[in-house]
């Protein structure tokens, strides 16, 4: 899945996963300065648990942030985003 990128502005991509391999679409797009929002509901546990792994190691390796939303939704962001959390949802985060 190759999904090009707007001329200017900031973009937020949402993503459901299919495959493993949409964790490299979630690096390459954070890489490009874009946020992905990432809902794991109706995938398999274990595939979803891989491709969260995979695509928390890459942004690990880009200086990128990851916020867990909740338990199927996760929020991957370039390091120059600045990412509020209301109070009670950061304390269910944590």
């Amino acid at each position: 899945m190759d999904i090009p990128m707007a001329a200017g502005g900031q973009e937020l991509l949402v993503l459901r996963p299919r495959e493993l391999r949409d964790a490299e679409q979630i690096i390459r797009s954070v890489h490009a300065n874009r946020a992905v929002v990432l809902h794991t509901a109706g995938a398999c546990d274990a595939e979803a648990q891989r491709l969260i792994d995979f695509a928390c190691g890459g942004m690990e390796a880009i200086g990128a942030q990851v916020h867990r939303i909740d338990a199927e939704t996760f929020l991957f962001a370039p390091p120059q985003v600045c990412v509020q959390l209301d109070e009670e949802l950061s304390r269910q985060v944590a």
